[in-house]
């Protein structure tokens, strides 16, 4: 099944590439950046510039300059060598899109939330074998079966915390804030049946409040300190922020959909693509980042392996998808984890999944055909 996906994928892209060879580049707001990682050789340089010219004309085909749009961007070896923005960041006062506007990356946030944990794992403050009970009280009793490597890994099966939620009736665009959302997941006595790989947000929100136990800080500002200070990264961690330079997030119909949910760990890192894009350099030479990020990963039910907040996938590569509200995003990290590329973008009728598998073709494959000797 996912071997017919991906050919269905590939051919999706080969079918848009051939349309773009006869396209002209648009006057873009943004544009190619061509840094020291593509000047190696001239030809190097010719194929960089030439695969920024494709993913401008991928990104116009893609979008509209009236509607919701996406941001994109692309490094190699922690060197930024192509971003781009289009669309409308806000419809009722026309703001364009930049690489400059943030967005909430929903759940690729999680690797960061993992991070933290591994962190204080390494500072000896905690454990991953331990239960989870150990740090929070008031749990019901699968808190002293749950460990926090079930939790990381989402092996602990515990109910998503939005089913409590909405049986309070509490919905997205109502106020609920970190208590509130760990007193619903609380309310939860059983987990679900069976064994194995369960996805739940509930689990990541329960680290986060591990992770602040623990540090005596609060995770906003425990990353701050430990992860994007020391790396001068632009993100933060702050769910249902609203900013002027952040995008508004639109349903399909162009509704407004901004959630009032305030919980994190799970969600919540506001940011750039270019940000996220240069923070995926990590995998490849981090200090921050270490092979533990994939100890103990756990084979979903499509085949890919879920490690410390990313999956880790049976091509090889890295990678997380997110959707919150409107807000939707894609991060992947090549199979040598020489290239990053990080997408989005804020309507849900947003072309991410085409933008983000155009773009990958596109920067994953080898130099040579594009630029023949």
């Amino acid at each position: 099944m996912i071997a017919a996906r991906r050919r269905a994928a590939l051919l999706a892209v080969s079918l848009v590439t051939v349309m773009l060879s006869g396209c002209a580049t648009a006057d873009l707001p943004q544009g190619k950046v061509i840094t020291s990682a593509a000047l190696e050789t001239p030809k190097r340089l010719l194929a960089v510039d030439k695969k920024a010219e494709l993913s401008d004309e991928l990104l116009t085909s893609l979008t509209s300059t009236t509607l919701p749009g996406c941001s994109a961007a692309v490094a190699v070896r922690g060197e930024l060598v192509w971003a781009n923005a289009r669309g409308l960041a806000d419809l009722a006062s026309g703001t364009p899109l930049t690489t400059s506007t943030r967005f909430d990356i929903a759940s690729i946030s999680k690797q960061f939330t993992a991070t933290a944990v591994l962190l204080l794992q390494r500072d000896g403050l905690l454990s991953l074998s331990d239960p989870v009970s150990r740090y929070i009280s008031g749990l019901p009793r699968w808190a002293d079966e749950t460990t926090l490597d079930s939790l990381m890994h989402h092996t602990a099966r515990l109910p998503d915390y939005w089913i409590e939620l909405d049986r309070r009736g509490i919905g997205f665009t109502d106020a609920a804030d970190q208590a509130t959302t760990l007193a619903a997941i609380a309310r939860e006595p059983d987990r679900e049946p069976g064994e194995g790989y369960f996805y739940s947000n509930s689990h990541y929100v329960l680290l986060a409040t591990v992770v602040e136990n623990v540090s005596g800080q609060s995770l906003p500002d425990f990353l701050q300190t430990r992860v994007f200070g020391p790396l001068d990264l632009d993100m933060t961690l702050a769910p249902a922020l609203l900013a002027p330079d952040i995008a508004t997030s639109y349903e399909v119909d162009l509704s407004i959909q901004q959630g009032a949910w305030s919980a994190y760990g799970h969600t919540g890192i506001i940011t750039t693509p270019t940000a996220l894009a240069l923070w995926g350099d990590e995998y490849r030479d981090g200090q921050i980042v270490s092979d533990d990020y994939a100890t103990g990963a756990i084979s979903d039910n499509d085949g890919a392996r879920y490690g410390a907040g990313i999956f880790l996938n049976d091509d090889g590569t890295l990678s997380h998808s997110g959707r919150w509200g409107g807000y939707l995003s894609n991060f992947r990290v090549s199979v040598d984890r020489e290239v990053v590329m990080a997408v989005a973008c804020n309507g849900r009728a947003a072309p991410r999944a085409d933008l983000a598998n155009g773009l990958w073709a596109l920067w994953t494959e080898p130099i040579e055909p594009l630029i023949p000797e």
